[in-house]
């Protein structure tokens, strides 16, 4: 049902996983070890997103449109065991956030259609524009665009747009 995606390990070997969407029900497999409570976090209002490999989940992202017109990416987070250089599996974030952009073309409306809106952590913007190609807009909002978006697609999700609306 969801998204075929491929998980990359610290030896580059692939495993194929899903991107499918988080239900309230996926709470109870997110355990105290994750940076945010997902628990407070989960509301009907927003759109959840979950990679699933090995009936665990790897990664969680939350859109919550912010007005008619687009949704922002409001909280992007991987499995405690997939954090930082010793993770289990190394592009999970990549996954994520390419998907959040995939959102962006489906969710967001008129000229907004395309664009990721965040906002970061003030030492993570530099990381976001480096790995990312985000833009700073505004203080600590930062936008993906939808040029750099379609390339985050295609080469994280292996999944092609075509300009047509």
């Amino acid at each position: 049902m969801g998204v075929q995606i491929r998980l990359k390990n610290r030896q580059n070997k692939e495993f194929v996983a899903q991107i499918e969407q988080f239900l309230k029900s996926d709470l109870k497999l997110v355990s105290k070890e994750w940076k945010f409570n997902w628990k407070q976090l989960f509301n009907s209002e927003a759109q959840f997103y979950k990679i699933v490999f090995e009936e665990a989940i790897q990664g969680i992202i939350k859109l919550e449109e912010e007005n008619s017109a687009y949704y922002v990416l409001m909280n992007i987070e991987v499995a405690p065991w997939n954090f930082g250089s010793k993770g289990k599996y190394k592009n999970v974030a990549e996954i994520l956030m390419s998907y959040a952009c995939l959102k962006s073309f489906e969710l967001n409306k008129g000229n907004y259609r395309g664009f990721l809106v965040f906002t970061s952590k003030g030492s993570l913007i530099e990381y976001y524009q480096k790995k990312y190609k985000a833009e700073l807009i505004f203080r600590e909002r930062m936008i993906i665009s939808p040029e750099v978006g379609k390339q985050l697609i295609m080469s994280n999700l292996n999944i092609e747009l075509n300009d047509e609306e």
